[in-house]
This record gives C-alpha cells, structure tokens and sequence, in this order.
C-alpha cells in the first residue's frame, strides 16, 4: 500500500508537472508590429467562445497617413519554412495593378510573458495593363519595410 501511495504521488506530481509545462507554452494570439511609418496589429480569431478568444482574425495596418482593417475572408495566410506568411490586398485597380502588402510572422512560443522579434512588411505592386504591346520593367517591384514586432497572448 505505502508503494501505491508513493507511485499515485509521484504520478500526480509528475501530471501536475506537465500541466505546468503545458501551460507556460502557447500560441500567441495577438502580434503588433511597427517600423517606419507603419504600424500593423494582427489578431488571430479562433472560433471560441466570445469573451475568452477572439472569434475573427483581423489585420490592421497603419502605412503613413492610410489605415486600412481587413476581416478573415480578405487575409489570405500560407505556412512557409520561415512562418506564416499573412497578405492582404490594399488596392486593386483593373487592367492597371494590384497592391498587396505581406508580413511574416514566425512561429512563436510563449512564456510567461511577451516575445519580441524582427520582421519585414513587403509592399508588393502587381502590374496588370492592359495594353497591345508586352509590358516591359519589373512586373511585380517591391518596398521591403523592417518592423520590431511583439507577439503575445490576450484575452477578450
């Protein structure tokens, strides 16, 4: 019996352990990013119970004077070696181009407390005229734009 009591102790113990563990490590779910000129807040819904998690992802973006908020159905996301790769459409005039702007977010496990890391917001112009002759120059140039970013975990 004083065997039994040891081992139900010790798997207790070890349980409560790995509870510990598991809860210092998560996901974040709310990255705020900022650099010259630009501010970029991204918060990533989980389809939960309102007021624990937020329910809809959202990406807002601050690119001098310009604001600008998308909803989950305009963010398009693609998992890459190097992270998430996040991109929205900021413009879309027909038969001229289409202005994408792109952020990274590498994967990120949580602490106790906020993690900060370095990434770039990619300001993509997509030129699609609509002309007889081929279009000649770089189709698709792109402004790199450094950003000090924060990721961690908040609660709605």
């Amino acid at each position: 019996m004083k065997h039994l009591n040891k081992s139900l102790l010790g798997a207790i113990g070890l349980g409560l352990g790995l509870q510990t563990v598991a809860d210092a490590a998560q996901t974040p779910n709310f990255y705020e990013c900022t650099g010259r000129h630009v501010s970029l807040t991204l918060v990533v819904g989980s389809q939960a119970e309102v007021g624990i998690l937020p329910t809809q992802t959202t990406l807002n973006l601050q690119l001098g004077e310009k604001s600008y908020r998308f909803q989950e159905s305009d963010i398009v996301t693609e998992s890459t070696l190097i992270g998430d790769l996040w991109e929205v459409v900021l413009e879309h005039i027909p038969d001229l181009h289409i202005k994408h702007a792109s952020v990274v977010i590498p994967s990120v496990s949580l602490g106790e407390s906020p993690v900060t890391f370095k990434s770039q917001l990619i300001l993509t112009t997509v030129n699609t005229p609509f002309i007889p002759t081929p279009f000649e120059g770089v189709v698709n140039p792109s402004k790199y734009i450094d950003v000090a970013c924060t990721a961690s975990m908040v609660y709605f």
